[in-house]
């Protein structure tokens, strides 16, 4: 029986800078299974509705009105899309507001190339997607350290102070130092803590913390 070949994702990139849109697009379409169906310098719901893209890329660099904005015009364009901002910003209330406004997924710009490509892809999947230096501003932001969530219930005291540390973007190794215990009982923890709260990955513990608000 011939199988199938892999579903590309097909992503649309919104960049006002015309270079660093077409920069995008070739990072992207040298992946297999990623194929950039348009660019553009504005979100323009006609063409986006032409092309019908899975992933809408909008590139942020000022103004949080127009983000929103560009937000709401993409989802509007193509309700089946998922959206990943993409910015130079580490505000954490920047975060909080294109959430809000139906982001799938935020990362800095300052990622490497082979970051933001699994970003797309774990939006893609359907899952959210945040930069973890970015998810620890907020939580700290938001002050949820002093807050108890429903969730608490699941995990212990000594995994909740994990995922604390995990969402302030620290390795096994830094919690190790951070909690004084050997980096092979921190990945213990982190290995329950994904069972537990059935995620796999450390953006969907750091997801998790701002939704719940871990304390």
């Amino acid at each position: 029986m011939l199988l199938s070949p892999p579903t590309q994702v097909r992503l649309f990139v919104v960049d006002r800078q015309p270079l660093i849109a077409a920069a995008l697009s070739q990072l992207f379409d040298a992946v297999d299974d990623i194929k950039v169906v348009g660019t553009a310098q504005d979100a323009s719901p006609g063409m986006l509705a032409s092309v019908c893209p899975d992933v809408i890329m909008l590139s942020h660099d000022h103004g949080v009105t127009d983000i929103c904005g560009m937000i709401t015009v993409a989802k509007e364009a193509v309700p089946t899309a998922k959206i990943c901002v993409i910015s130079c910003h580490e505000h954490p209330e920047l975060l909080q507001l294109v959430l809000d406004a139906g982001a799938d997924g935020y990362s800095i710009k300052d990622v490497k190339p082979s970051e933001l490509l699994a970003a797309i892809s774990t939006i893609a999947s359907g899952t959210m997607f945040v930069d973890p230096r970015v998810g620890g501003f907020l939580l700290r932001q938001r002050g949820v350290y002093g807050r108890k969530a429903n969730t608490t219930k699941y995990l212990s005291t000594r995994e909740i102070d994990v995922v604390k540390l995990i969402a302030n973007g620290m390795s096994n190794k830094e919690i190790s130092s951070a909690l004084d215990l050997s980096e092979k009982t921190i990945k213990n923890h982190v290995s329950r803590i994904f069972e537990k709260l059935s995620i796999t990955s450390r953006t969907q513990a750091v997801v998790h913390a701002i939704k719940t608000g871990i304390a």
